[in-house]
């Protein structure tokens, strides 16, 4: 990483704690990770978007699980579970998970 890099990190790493702490003084919150979750959402320094790509991807995980590795099947849970469609719902996967993991876990199912 260059100094640039290092310093522009730093001061970020630096503010946000120092604003996170105020807020949690101000709030008469604890400053544990699930206050800090909420901080920055309400910061919006967390997009809304990226919230939404997350937990579906993390979701997934869990759905395919119990799916067997039926993709399309846990597609159409999610789509259920999160009122999406299932388009929306491979739409976040895709820009989410590489499209190249999705062939890897194919190919490594196929062999099992």
């Amino acid at each position: 990483m260059t100094q640039n890099k290092k310093q522009i990190l730093d001061i970020f790493s630096q503010k946000l704690t120092e604003k996170f702490e105020a807020y949690c003084r101000e709030y008469r919150q604890d400053t544990d990770l699930n206050n800090f979750v909420t901080y920055l959402i309400d910061r919006e320094l967390i997009q809304a978007g990226a919230i939404k790509k997350y937990a579906i991807s993390e979701a997934f995980e869990e759905v395919m699980a119990r799916s067997q590795g039926r993709k399309t099947e846990a597609v159409e849970v999610l789509a259920h579970r999160f009122n999406l469609t299932p388009r929306s719902i491979w739409n976040a996967l895709r820009k989410h998970r590489p499209a190249s993991q999705f062939a890897l876990e194919d190919r490594s199912r196929r062999h099992l």
